[in-house]
């Protein structure tokens, strides 16, 4: 027993050897001697039945015992003990006290002779004159718990996978000696550890035996887990369906995340204790919440969920700019699944239903619900969701050419010619087929009219209509035009009025159905608002200058701002936007589309420039204009020219107006160089030099950086709508698609101020609505309506239902299809490779028999 001590008291002496090479080299050795002394003290300790590490008095031992000690190995090879012996005692050159401890321990049994031997071995040529020349290294990472033998089997066995050591220490476990929910040394439960590695087999098990955290956080800040991260949390970050399955089986629920400017009490206080903290809780809830395999899981419409999150995600990405890429990658991850889930869709039966859904937040259209309309309800919310993947996938858009071409279906397979012969020909006679709908809407000729590619044309030909009109008001006013003051409103004004009346009238009824935020997210709405007015701005002023400037008659005598001016300006402005208003309907072209769009998100880039180029020229301006605005003469005839002409003045820098006009105009290479004198005279060299200094800045500042800005800039919006070309166009054109959808507005202008007969039908039939209702059958027919539009809601909602779980099994298929097909091996594949492996080597030991100790698995074999 001395001699079994005193080994282990040697090996605590360990410390290092002064050369770094003999120090690898009998290291080696001394751990292949030290590893077979060991297993016998271990077979001498499990046949006591001693409790293991009884002979250890420090944890460097167990350390050594838990790695080497080996239950297979009997045998002790003395002779090649005896053999490194021999070989270390030659090469041994120490000091006396270490010769001393080698021939103390070549006098001992064959134990402790190899023990000593390889304690002097390893402290050969150490100088302990010098303590200098060594570090003292020391374990600072304690675990707070210290874990028994079998917990730390237990997590071993979970953590390799080992169903059936798991099962039987849980079985084992009647006095509750084992903590089942232990942790590692990096934080981790039983739980996290199988759902780490995928093992759904044991992660059953431990549920089945009810692991007490199952439903709480693991409080372990300083681990390398993530901090308050319950095992759902977990799953739902590696989007696994089948662990998720099994654990929304235990009730778990899930905090509600809160704004970011939520002030709640319970906000305020984290954000004062720790705010970091609080960010990065709310990240984790976002993270798991995106998972498409949660959200398949817990929401009767994950479709919708998926359109809520990614626009909460992308308002987040705003806010919390610290954690920007995080959310926009969570963003992106909802609009791709949304995307992936619409394109299991099989036929257009299912596409109708998904497409047509309504929530039960959505207002419902009644009378469409019972004439089985086509009301495009999701489509219209993707589109205010702005979830552009949804929108451009595949299967949405042969839906959208379906419903858009109607009754004309066959126009697609037809000839170029024929297409443009058909197209001029609706274009001639739109106004006789707009009186055909009047009087006949529910007629062959009105249905073909009432489809969204007859509607785009005919508006189209009224548009281009009106533009024509615009020409011959320009042309036959410009040639007519007198220097007298003419009447009022002339009968071209008449016709352009009606046009203008019917074009208003039309932009009301979108903004009483769709609402003013909707109505002013279109670009296209807001430039045929301002349009709008100021053509009606230009008729009132020509109508107020006749009333009330009719006396002075010569145009030479007006006032620079008198009405009849001031219309004719509005008027040429609202030219300009007439004609830009034609780049909306580039939008249907594959070709002039992606340009279009290209072109309006430069805009938006100029704009952003535009403020940053302000305020240089703000600048630069206040400066100019201080500097040389003191003494102001007026010119005089001048001898010489230039810009250090002593007769030179400085009249560009003079006033505020005159300088903002001479940079502006100095960007484009317009300003002559002469405007730009920064001599004051030959007596004032100090001013001369600060205004040459200044304009010099300017030049740098504006013509070289700024302007190359600009450009790259418009380079990379240009680039960026490049890349995702067909995704941009094809949701631009399903925006402009969607509103020849409705039946609001299927007359052109000027025909759709004239009420046609379904309007007056329907006028008759809600005043007649109104009126039963207050009677006593028209109460019973509400009612029976009420009852039956419930019913057929509640079929949509079933179908919908069915649909949808069609969608998620189908989903579910792919994505393992996908992982199957793939060529690269991935961690999921791995890990499916080891669980069948460690299944393998359970059942082959339990069909022959074979018993070893539980704690086999500690030592493994050579």
């Amino acid at each position: 027993m001395q001699s079994k001590l005193l080994v282990l008291r040697e090996a605590e002496l360990i410390t290092g050897c002064s050369d770094y090479s003999a120090q690898r080299t009998n290291a080696e050795r001394s751990k292949n001697q030290l590893r077979t002394n060991q297993e016998i003290l271990s077979r001498n300790q499990w046949e006591a039945k001693q409790p293991i590490g009884a002979w250890f008095t420090s944890e460097h031992h167990k350390a050594f015992y838990s790695w080497d000690c080996q239950a297979q190995q009997e045998e002790f090879h003395v002779s090649e003990a005896e053999n490194k012996r021999e070989e270390l005692q030659q090469q041994q050159q120490g000091t006396p006290w270490q010769a001393e401890i080698l021939k103390e321990s070549t006098e001992r049994d064959g134990v402790s002779n190899g023990s000593s031997v390889i304690m002097a071995a390893l402290y050969q040529s150490t100088d302990s004159s010098s303590p200098n020349k060594f570090l003292a290294l020391k374990d600072v990472r304690e675990v707070k718990e210290e874990t028994t033998l079998d917990e730390r089997l237990f997590l071993l066995a979970c953590e390799k996978g080992d169903y059936y050591m798991v099962k039987k220490l849980l079985e084992e476990n009647s006095s509750e000696e084992l903590n089942i929910n232990s942790v590692d040394v990096l934080g981790r439960n039983a739980i996290t550890i199988s759902i780490e590695n995928e093992n759904l087999d044991i992660l059953q098990l431990l549920l089945n035996y009810g692991c007490q955290k199952l439903m709480e956080r693991i409080q372990n800040p300083e681990y390398s887990t993530t901090m308050d991260v319950a095992p759902v949390i977990l799953a739902a970050h590696r989007n696994n369906y089948e662990i998720l399955t099994m654990l929304l089986k235990q009730d778990v629920s899930l905090p509600k995340p809160h704004a970011v400017g939520c002030e709640c009490t319970l906000c305020t206080a984290k954000n004062k204790k720790d705010s970091l903290r609080h960010s990065r809780f709310r990240l984790d809830i976002y993270r798991c919440l995106a998972s498409p395999a949660l959200i398949m899981l817990t929401e009767e419409d994950p479709i919708l969920r998926a359109f809520e999150l990614s626009a909460d995600l992308k308002e987040l990405s705003l806010v919390e700019v610290e954690f920007r890429n995080d959310y926009e990658e969570l963003a992106q991850k909802c609009k791709t699944f949304a995307k992936d889930l619409l394109a299991q869709a099989r036929n257009s039966r299912e596409l109708e239903v998904i497409l047509n859904h309504q929530s039960s937040d959505e207002p419902v259209d009644k009378r469409g619900l019972l004439e089985e309309r086509m009301n495009l309800s999701r489509l219209k919310l993707a589109i205010k969701y702005n979830q552009k993947e949804f929108v451009s996938q595949s299967n949405c858009q042969q839906f959208l050419n379906t419903v858009w071409f109607g009754q004309m279906a066959g126009y697609r397979r037809k000839h170029t010619c024929k297409k443009i012969l058909i197209v001029l020909t609706v274009g001639i006679f739109w106004p006789v087929l707009s009186v055909c709908y009047l009087l006949a809407p529910k007629s062959q000729v009105g249905r073909i009219i009432h489809t969204p590619f007859m509607k785009f044309i005919i508006h189209g030909a009224s548009y281009f209509t009106f533009l024509l009109l615009l020409n011959l008001y320009s042309l036959v006013y410009n040639e007519d035009k007198k220097n007298t003051m003419g009447p009022a409103l002339e009968r071209i004004d008449f016709l352009l009025i009606m046009w203008l009346i019917g074009m208003v009238w039309s932009d009301v009824k979108r903004l009483w159905y769709d609402g003013l935020e909707d109505f002013l997210e279109e670009s296209r709405n807001q430039l045929s608002f301002v349009m709008n007015s100021l053509y009606l701005a230009t008729f009132a002023l020509k109508v107020v200058a006749h009333n009330k400037f009719h006396s002075i008659a010569e145009r030479k005598d007006w006032d620079a701002f008198h009405p009849t001016l001031v219309a004719e300006g509005l008027f040429a402005f609202g030219n300009v936007l007439s004609y830009l208003r034609l780049f909306f309907m580039y939008t249907t072209s594959s070709i002039l589309g992606p340009l279009q769009i290209s072109m309006g998100q430069m805009l938006q880039d100029f704009g952003k420039f535009l403020g940053m180029f302000l305020l240089v020229l703000f600048s630069f301006t206040i400066g100019l204009t201080q500097l040389y605005d003191k003494g102001y003469t007026t010119n005089e005839q001048k001898d010489c020219v230039g810009i250090f002409c002593e007769q030179q003045s400085n009249d560009a820098f003079h006033s505020f107006t005159g300088t903002c006009y001479a940079l502006f105009w100095y960007i484009f290479s317009l300003a002559h160089v002469a405007l730009f004198v920064t001599r004051f005279s030959f007596s004032e060299e100090l001013q001369s030099f600060v205004g040459a200094l200044i304009v010099g800045t300017y030049n740098v500042v504006v013509v070289i950086v700024l302007t190359k800005l600009l450009v790259a800039m418009l380079h990379k919006s240009f680039q960026l709508i490049a890349n995702h070309e067909d995704k941009e166009w094809k949701f631009a054109r399903a925006k402009l698609w969607l509103s020849y959808f409705d039946d609001k507005c299927t007359l052109p202008p000027p025909f759709n101020i004239v009420p046609s007969p379904k309007t007056i039908c329907y006028l008759f039939n809600s005043i007649s609505k109104w009126i039963c209702s207050h009677t006593t059958t028209g109460r019973v027919k509400r009612q029976n309506s009420l009852k039956e539009w419930k019913s057929l809601r509640q079929k949509r909602d079933e179908n919908y239902q069915k649909v949808m779980c069609c969608l998620v099994h189908r989903y579910l298929t792919s994505m393992r299809q996908k992982m199957q097909s793939t060529d690269q091996a991935t961690v999921e594949n791995l890990n499916e490779l080891r669980q069948d492996l460690s299944k393998f080597r359970n059942e082959m030991r339990d069909l022959l028999g074979f018993r070893t100790s539980k704690y086999a698995m500690f030592y493994p074999r050579n």
